[in-house]
């Protein structure tokens, strides 16, 4: 889908037109989920084991720069759950130094998104004595920070910044710095980092070296995962969702092991992917806003959910570039409705068996509701048959895919009864929600 910058949103009554039309659609989609059913297209679901809790904070954060009007949109951040946010976003941490007037800025829009736990990070050039400062100011403002962070992809800081020296070594003495300015404000303040770039294998690399030199100080490891850079094959590019997941699992594994963490192997430390997207080309709409970064970042969401992440913070909230949910002429992008669609889902994670590799299927059981994610990453239509305890008789389901966004500029929501197989088309994004 190409980008779309001057189209208008949607009013209540265009809306209201598209819905009704959307009638259409719906009998096709059921034709085509027939269709698909008799190609081998059908697939049965059978909800499983509890796999482990999922972290309220694990999908509910973004990156927020005070260029974004969040303003003009208060209802639909509303509506997301935003629970974390992260600032100042990507480079300009280290750019320049956060000053007071910048403190004072965030404030605002900082009360009008809910006042979200926030993830400062302390510029790693200007040093401790700065870090001090902008930990008084914070407090006088009254801004609640959870985490403090030192520095943002500093495994890019040599060629960034032209001066090889800035090494793994030095970054863990400039952290142990910082850290001992900021305890000596916040006794007990949560320390981030390395947040190392989405370079790989070198950004793992870098990962690896920083946990191994200064395991003993950091309480929340980081990092960013940006696959690709907006010019990959669709199919390709989707593709590299399955590795969040496979990270996860390994950055998890060196946290206790003597080897990988020898200072800190016996800590409890949290693990955060503090930004991510399809593609780190912010200059570049391809990846970021189209039917294919939304699949991407569905796909992304529910491993990060299920493999026990403590913190995910998207890159980014809005309209930077081809980065955020919402550009600055009001287009809402189908992004924003992967998160809007999966607001909600947290409790506990449980396994899902039946999928194929055509199919990413996330489960969450929190009290008596049961919500599962389900990302088609094929160019067929596909059935799934959901088997589950305790069944409700009707289903609520919600659907993103390509010809009913551009139908409606929306996902699309629907009843459908629990015992008849649910439509998921070609390159889609499907939740169901069974409240038992």
């Amino acid at each position: 889908m190409s980008r779309r910058p001057d189209r208008p949103r949607a009013g209540r009554s265009a809306l209201a037109a598209a819905r009704a039309a959307s009638l259409v659609v719906a009998v096709v989609t059921l034709l085509a989920a027939s269709t698909a059913a008799a190609q081998g297209g059908a697939l049965t679901l059978r909800v499983g084991a509890p796999l482990g809790a999922i972290s309220p904070d694990a999908i509910t954060g973004f990156n927020f720069g005070l260029s974004m009007p969040v303003a003009l949109h208060l209802d639909e951040f509303g509506a997301l759950g935003l629970r974390s946010l992260r600032f100042p976003p990507g480079n300009d941490a280290d750019d320049k130094p956060l000053t007071d007037d910048m403190a004072h800025a965030l404030t605002l829009p900082w009360q009008l998104l809910g006042e979200p736990d926030l993830h400062v990070i302390l510029n790693f050039f200007e040093g401790p004595e700065h870090a001090a400062d902008v930990v008084r100011r914070f407090d006088e403002l009254g801004l609640r920070v959870r985490w403090w962070a030192v520095g943002n992809e500093p495994d890019l800081y040599p060629q960034n910044r032209m001066d090889p020296s800035w090494t793994a070594e030095v970054y863990c003495e400039r952290f142990r710095e910082v850290r001992d300015a900021v305890r000596a404000l916040v006794p007990d303040a949560v320390m981030t980092g390395p947040a190392v770039s989405g370079s790989r294998p070198s950004g793992l690399a870098y990962l690896r070296e920083v946990l191994a030199r200064c395991g003993d100080v950091i309480d929340v490891l980081t990092w960013h995962v940006y696959p690709t850079d907006g010019t990959w094959d669709d199919d390709a590019a989707l593709a590299t969702a399955r590795s969040v997941g496979a990270e996860i699992r390994e950055v998890r594994g060196w946290l206790t092991d003597p080897a990988a963490n020898p200072l800190g192997f016996d800590r409890d430390i949290g693990l955060a992917i503090t930004e991510f997207g399809l593609s780190w080309r912010t200059s570049m709409y391809r990846h970021l806003e189209d039917q294919t970064a939304a699949l991407w970042l569905a796909d992304a969401l529910g491993q990060m959910a299920t493999s026990g992440l403590d913190l995910g913070q998207y890159f980014a909230l809005q309209s930077m570039g081809g980065h955020g949910l919402i550009d600055r002429g009001g287009w809402i992008r189908p992004t924003y409705h992967v998160y809007a669609m999966l607001a909600g889902f947290g409790g506990f994670a449980h396994a899902v068996e039946g999928a194929d590799e055509r199919l990413g299927a996330y489960a969450a059981v929190d009290g008596g509701t049961l919500r599962l994610l389900l990302v088609n990453r094929s160019h067929e239509d596909l059935e799934v048959t959901l088997v589950a305890p305790d069944l409700p008789a009707t289903l609520t389901v919600a659907t993103l895919d390509e010809a009913a966004f551009d139908l409606a500029l929306d996902h699309d929501r629907a009843e459908r009864p629990a015992d008849l197989p649910v439509p998921v088309p070609a390159r889609s994004v499907v939740t169901i929600r069974a409240e038992r």
